[in-house]
């Protein structure tokens, strides 16, 4: 869908840093650890299972060269190349269904931690919201006298409204992370059937279920990064739709985009442009946008022309957005 701004501006009104994309990235960045270490727990308590359980006999013989075939959510399939027929494994098929059990429990023990109630990746998606709430309350209140009269920040973390949207956000995570577990444990159940079956060895068993164990890891990765900067966002966007409900305050929010390498050109080309919320979020609901993106939007406040008052940073900011795309 197309949008259209409302009004081209200049830069916000509190300090720069406040609304610093790179924020996010840091916060991110803070998560991608701890899933790497989940992801490490996973491969060192896989490899003692596989090491007890995977045994058998190597065969005297040439191997048969094949491959394996992984599916891949969001791409083309992936083959691995095996040498097939070298190994008999010493496993009936109720062992393997045990072993398989195994695999679920640790790859939930890591990714589930915590359950639906206390997720491990819930903290990092409620400091988001909080964070975005201050923000949101901070730019609201230096723009509009009637809003820092009539709010405060105290009142907006204690609404039903915000604590429905803390729940709610705590729903989608889990429900994703879950996703990500049973993912996993399909991918590694096809590559463990596949190698007993075709007699590929433990060592090259061992090798696909790392890589894939990588693919899903990469996949985590994105769900946090879209979940943490998502409710960043969403926080944003919602006081500033409420301020306009409760207060009757002509709202729209400022787009400042990361100006990344990676940053999608479609992304760049609005920073420094005013939106509704609704037309943002319109933009974030088609094509894949809201992966990978880094873009913030800052509440403000329109004035009877639409306009908004300080006119000084979207200057700079439409400046710097012609910037990255000179260099791009």
């Amino acid at each position: 869908m197309t949008t259209t701004a409302i009004t081209r501006i200049g830069t916000p009104i509190v300090p720069r840093n406040k609304a610093d994309p790179t924020q996010s990235a840091r916060q991110v960045g803070r998560m991608f650890s701890d899933i790497d270490e989940r992801y490490l727990t996973i491969k060192r308590r896989l490899k003692a299972l596989f090491d007890e359980r995977l045994t058998g006999q190597s065969r005297e013989r040439n191997s048969e060269q094949g491959f394996m075939v992984c599916n891949n959510a969001d791409g083309p399939d992936t083959l691995y190349q095996v040498n097939a027929g070298t190994f008999i494994y010493d496993m009936s098929a109720a062992q393997l269904a045990d072993l398989l059990q195994i695999v679920q429990t640790i790859l939930d023990d890591a990714l589930l931690e915590g359950g639906s109630q206390n997720l491990w990746s819930l903290g990092y998606v409620a400091a988001e919201y909080d964070r975005g709430t201050l923000q949101a309350f901070t730019n609201l209140s230096a723009q509009s006298p009637v809003y820092a009269q009539q709010t405060t920040l105290a009142q907006l973390l204690s609404s039903p409204a915000y604590q429905n949207q803390i729940a709610a956000a705590y729903v989608a995570t889990y429900s994703e992370w879950k996703g990500i577990s049973d993912a996993a444990r399909s991918d590694l159940a096809n590559v463990i059937s596949n190698s007993i079956g075709r007699g590929i060895n433990p060592r090259e068993t061992a090798g696909i279920i790392s890589k894939r164990l990588n693919v899903s890891m990469s996949s985590a990765k994105n769900i946090a990064q879209t979940e943490q900067v998502g409710a960043l966002r969403e926080a944003q966007w919602l006081e500033t739709d409420w301020a306009r409900d409760r207060l009757g305050l002509q709202t729209a929010v400022l787009w400042i985009s990361a100006l990344k390498p990676t940053t999608r050109s479609w992304h760049a080309s609005r920073s420094g442009n005013v939106y509704t919320t609704e037309e943002v979020r319109d933009f974030y609901s088609a094509n894949g946008n809201r992966y990978r993106c880094y873009c913030s939007q800052i509440p403000c406040i329109l004035d009877e022309n639409g306009q908004i008052a300080n006119k000084g940073v979207t200057d700079r900011l439409i400046k710097e957005r012609d910037k990255w795309k000179q260099a791009a």
